[in-house]
């Protein structure tokens, strides 16, 4: 009997001690692991918040140390004045008739800064539109345009436009008293002749006056010795074109290069990019080609 009772208190023993050695391993050690690994990615989590946080004030810090240096001047009045100067130099510059240029009083928003709004009127045609949208984008200036208005005006060229454009001057902008003169390069092509695709498919072209693009047709394609022969009537002129591959193409404002003639089809090259043309298609409505065809 005392041996089962010694046997007894042993096994008890061993029981109250693994349940201690339990409680003390949670206790002493899994849960202030636990503790340990949750605060340590809690503050993983937070450094990693708190790295992106700088990483976004030392890009804002960047950015606005240039928009520092595209910001129109400082000085509020001087900034309207030599802005609502220069636009009027632009539209003079690519020859807008009756030109206009009208400013708003300031507008001072939130974090301190003023916006200026101008609005822009006059006419011209699609080329000086091209002219005055390339020379206001390349300006270094902390501006663009928020709207534009283009109406056709009735049997001619002419178009009848209304921009309206807003500017922004910094209270920390590196001058007070003038403009920014270095050019930006917010555009992907620096000169305005990489823009010319623009002027050759006007959209905007109207009766009375008719554009020569639109009223150029690709009416057939025939064989003269085995070499392909493309044929392009001309609307306009009553006139008709024979060409073939490698000749030049030149309507209006449009100048082409006959790249290529299969079956039905024409491919015309002009500034570095590739129209497909089909048999029945006048030049507007010819399709641009990816690069890899």
């Amino acid at each position: 009997m005392n041996y089962r009772k010694h046997l007894l208190s042993l096994a008890f023993a061993l029981l109250v001690a693994f349940y201690l050695g339990d409680w003390a391993l949670d206790a002493l050690y899994l849960e202030p692991l636990q503790r340990a690994q949750r605060l340590t990615g809690l503050l993983n989590e937070r450094i990693e918040l708190r790295e992106k946080e700088l990483a976004a004030a030392r890009r804002a810090g960047l950015l606005l140390s240039a928009w520092e240096t595209q910001s129109l001047p400082s000085d509020i009045e001087v900034a309207r004045s030599l802005y609502q100067a220069w636009l009027l130099e632009l539209v003079d510059h690519v020859g807008l008739a009756g030109p206009s240029v009208n400013s708003s009083p300031p507008t001072i928003q939130k974090g301190g800064f003023h916006t200026l709004s101008f609005t822009v009127a006059g006419r011209g045609t699609l080329e000086q539109l091209t002219n005055f949208l390339f020379e206001f984008y390349t300006g270094g200036h902390l501006h663009q345009i928020r709207s534009i208005v283009v109406r056709p005006l009735s049997r001619t060229d002419q178009l009848e436009l209304h921009l309206t454009v807003e500017a922004v001057s910094l209270p920390t902008a590196d001058r007070s008293d003038r403009l920014v003169v270095e050019r930006s390069n917010r555009l992907v092509f620096y000169g305005v002749q990489d823009y010319r695709v623009i002027m050759q498919r006007d959209l905007f072209s109207v009766g009375g006056s008719p554009n020569a693009v639109e009223h150029t047709r690709l009416t057939g394609v025939t064989s003269d010795d085995g070499r392909p022969v493309a044929w392009f009537s001309l609307q306009t002129t009553g006139e008709m074109r024979k060409l073939r591959t490698g000749e030049i193409l030149q309507v209006g404002h449009f100048s082409g290069n006959v790249a290529q003639i299969d079956g039905n089809d024409v491919i015309l090259e002009s500034d570095g990019q590739r129209w497909l043309l089909t048999i029945g298609e006048n030049l507007s409505e010819a399709a641009a080609l990816p690069p890899e065809f």
